[in-house]
């Protein structure tokens, strides 16, 4: 009964992976046939950076003043040719990023 169940647990964990594989080449063929196409593969989307400075006396000082910039981006389901997909970049206009201005010390115990 266990190797059953094993045999069954391979053969789906097998299929799942075919699957993914079979996914991901059927979109970077559509990509690719687009892109011969000269249509429409790549596109832009304005994204504003935010940062979050922590500062020595433990306070965050937040800049946004930085100029939204523009990133490219690949219409379609997976990230392909080092872009990342338009559906995703459009979710996550709003980049955040922390910096620390404390100095940098070996150990925290100091």
């Amino acid at each position: 009964m266990g190797q059953r169940i094993r045999r069954y647990v391979k053969r789906a964990l097998a299929a799942a992976v075919l699957l993914a594989a079979a996914v991901w080449t059927a979109d970077w063929l559509v990509l690719r046939h687009t892109v011969a196409q000269d249509g429409d593969a790549f596109g832009e989307v304005e994204v504003h950076y935010r940062y979050a400075v922590h500062l020595k006396n433990n306070r965050i000082e937040q800049d946004s003043a930085a100029k939204p910039s523009i990133v490219e981006c690949v219409h379609s389901i997976f990230p392909h040719y080092d872009e990342t997909p338009c559906w995703y970049v459009e979710r996550h206009k709003e980049q955040f990023q922390e910096l620390d201005g404390s100095p940098w010390r070996f150990f925290r115990g100091e």
